[in-house]
């Protein structure tokens, strides 16, 4: 591992040494304080008594249950291959089926759910007979034993006593988070540009809104603590509780490494912060993007080299080639992670769980008996026999599949942008501040028009006195290294417009450009949506975009960007 995921022996001592979680009762809201358990519900842990007769509850009897068994047949743990072709091979049927049909080494399996098990005394056993009844707010037994493995082995938390909770998905979870700590004029912190369906959840608390300013690898820690040791009483309460999304950041992609976590962490603890990780990109870490015609560096290609070997030792390699999680540092019980199984599943199966210390999780669970309750019977029953047929270690192997899988997405569409535009990528200790970049996590990317020097493009540019032989730059970014987003930075200072629009006139050409693109059926997301609050500063005449590359085929990548090009040099001509 590079410097950046290394960790402090503090956080690599055995379970036994680590501290518990410090009492932070004082960030619950007075609704949460007074939340208590639900006495019926309380019940429901002596139903599975050897011998009870239970006379207590107003259920209905599972042998009148319409659904006898659950089946669904399963793709192999090992189905997606886990070195992937840059460019689609040709003579498949499909574009897709080089991707999704050519790593698996077993046959298609399936799953089946029972009425009964074979041994309903078992605590971990998966019934429908169970599943589909009235149950505890926490779920089947079966399936926070499997998280917290999983969270054992992947993300080996720095305290003793953290804790897992199943919820709807990682939007419910964090509206249950903020249900549980936030009052009504509350400050929140969240990423300069952040993911707005969180903003769902805190805005109703009438919250004021504070963005921290990121480059390409998030939260800049030194802007966080001057935000903070600064503050101002009279721009909102002292904030309590910041958001972030440290992995393939929604929008920009930026992922948090291990040395800036640390830090952000212990401003946390010196202010007194609830950090909320939600991280639905998490596993999705791919590295630096490497151009077609580079070579991998000597570590890239090791764990490149260990990625192709099948079994655990590849399965080591990949997680500890992950990002550390703030849950590795938090020693407090002061993190609150946030997980999916959206991005690694299904969206539909609105399964997620929450991580934290056991003071956050008993009052998460009051909040769930009064709200949501146990996720969906169907879709906890059917993903637990998945995992337990995969097992830890086949769960891990598909998400290295995963992870193969968008990395060559990603690698379309930034391969695309490099044939399509003329690209310049920052030498190290070289910065241009309308990128998010940082020396270590990925060479920010200028891009330029193709034309040649003397050509009417060039001349254009001459006019304006811009000097390069390639002309003005029109798009910069990061070629990201987790998730499914490149955010493309578009110098609209050039638009002959620019100086006549007002203070507006980035929001204003992004909205054209965007509405332009969308004529042309190509749909990008105008960045502006992506701003936690409306307060406005010098207009740079920089406008973003957030490209997804999650469910494109290669032809429709390069066939976007081309479109993208055309009518983007046509705009900044005033066409």
């Amino acid at each position: 591992m590079d410097g950046a995921h290394a960790l402090s022996p503090a956080h690599e001592a055995p379970v036994g040494s680590l501290p518990k979680a410090k009492d932070l009762t004082h960030h619950l809201n007075a609704i949460t304080k007074r939340r208590v358990a639900n006495k019926l519900k309380e019940m429901y842990k002596y139903s599975g008594v050897p011998g009870m007769v239970s006379l207590a509850g107003g259920i209905p009897s599972p042998a009148y249950f319409p659904f006898e068994t659950l089946s669904a047949t399963i793709l192999p743990f090992d189905h997606l291959p886990l070195d992937n072709p840059r460019v689609p091979v040709k003579e498949k049927k499909s574009l897709l089926g080089w991707l999704f049909g050519s790593g698996s080494s077993s046959a298609t399996p399936s799953i089946t759910v029972p009425k009964y098990a074979k041994n309903p005394t078992d605590p971990y056993a998966v019934q429908l007979a169970t599943s589909l009844q009235y149950q505890m707010a926490t779920g089947p037994p079966a399936f926070p034993k499997f998280l917290r493995e999983y969270v054992a082995t992947v993300y080996k938390p720095g305290y003793a006593d953290w804790d897992v909770l199943l919820d709807d998905g990682a939007t419910d979870g964090f509206n249950k988070v903020c249900d549980m700590l936030l009052d009504v004029g509350d400050t929140i912190l969240v990423e300069e540009w952040t993911y707005p369906g969180a903003a769902n959840a805190y805005l109703p608390y009438d919250t004021t809104v504070v963005g921290v300013k990121m480059d390409g690898e998030g939260i800049i820690p030194e802007d966080l603590e001057s935000l903070l040791a600064d503050w101002d009483e009279s721009q909102g309460r002292f904030p309590r509780l910041l958001y972030t999304v440290p992995t393939g950041q929604n929008p920009t992609g930026a992922t948090m490494l291990g040395e800036r976590k640390q830090a952000v962490y212990n401003i946390a603890s010196k202010y007194d912060l609830i950090i909320v990780e939600d991280e639905p990109y998490f596993t999705l870490y791919s590295g630096a993007y490497t151009p077609r015609d580079s070579k991998l560096s000597p570590l890239a290609q090791y764990q490149r080299d260990l990625e192709k070997k099948e079994g655990k030792e590849g399965n080591e390699a990949f997680i500890n080639a992950l990002p550390p999680t703030y849950l590795r540092f938090d020693t407090e019980g002061r993190v609150i992670r946030l997980d999916t199984f959206s991005k690694t599943s299904c969206p539909g199966s609105r399964l997620g769980w929450i991580t934290s210390s056991p003071l956050f999780i008993e009052r998460l669970t009051r909040i769930a008996e009064s709200s949501t309750q146990a996720p969906s019977g169907f879709a906890t029953s059917l993903t637990i026999t998945l995992l337990n047929t995969w097992g830890l270690d086949g769960y891990i192997r598909w998400l290295r599949g995963l992870k193969g899988a968008y990395t060559v997405r990603r690698d379309w569409l930034v391969d695309s942008l490099a044939d399509v535009f003329h690209l310049e990528f920052e030498e190290d200790g070289v910065h241009n501040p309308n990128v998010l970049t940082v020396a270590g996590i990925g060479r920010g990317a200028t891009a330029y028009a193709r034309q040649l020097p003397g050509s009417s493009e060039a001349q254009w540019d001459e006019k304006r006195g811009v000097a390069s032989p390639h002309g003005k730059p029109l798009v910069s970014f990061v070629p990201p290294t987790a998730g499914m987003f490149v955010w493309l930075a578009v110098h609209f200072d050039q638009h002959p417009e620019f100086h006549s629009l007002g203070s507006d006139a980035t929001n204003e050409l992004t909205r054209r450009l965007w509405l332009k693109l969308a004529d042309h059926l190509v749909l990008f997301a105008p960045g502006f949506v992506f701003a936690p609050d409306t307060a406005k500063g010098a207009d740079t005449g920089v406008g973003y975009f957030r490209l997804s590359y999650s469910i494109i085929t290669y032809e429709e990548s390069r066939s976007a960007i081309k479109t993208f090009e055309e009518v983007l040099v046509q705009f900044l001509h005033g066409k």
